[in-house]
């Protein structure tokens, strides 16, 4: 498979804007804060840089899961006090009871 075209340059700006995110959170007040942007941004580096191997044509890692792990794991001390992601928490609200949550799909534009 041929490589994409266009990538190389959103992956230039990219990198850099994430140092720069990672660089910001040193100066967060809140050392938990602080700690967790700069794990997230860690980890999200190497989501990057494997999503780069991929489309440079890297071949697959398969896992009984189907889903890649990241190259590097951080293992919370105590996985209980690990907030669960926004998105995971939406998902579960929007299926059990989407308008009581307020999400809705629909325009965002006005009726005239």
């Amino acid at each position: 498979m041929a490589k994409p075209a266009g990538f190389d340059k959103d992956i230039g700006y990219l990198m850099p804007f994430m140092d720069r995110v990672a660089a910001a959170a040193g100066a967060l007040p809140d050392a938990s804060a602080r700690e967790e942007l700069t794990r997230l941004m860690a980890e999200e580096k190497v989501r990057w840089a494997r999503i780069q191997q991929l489309l440079e044509g890297a071949p697959g890692r398969s896992t009984a899961g189907g889903v890649s792990p990241p190259a590097t794991t951080v293992v919370p001390r105590n996985p209980a006090q690990v907030p669960e992601p926004a998105r995971a928490r939406a998902d579960g609200i929007n299926r059990v009871a989407p308008r009581a949550a307020g999400l809705t799909v629909g325009s965002l534009k006005r009726k005239s």
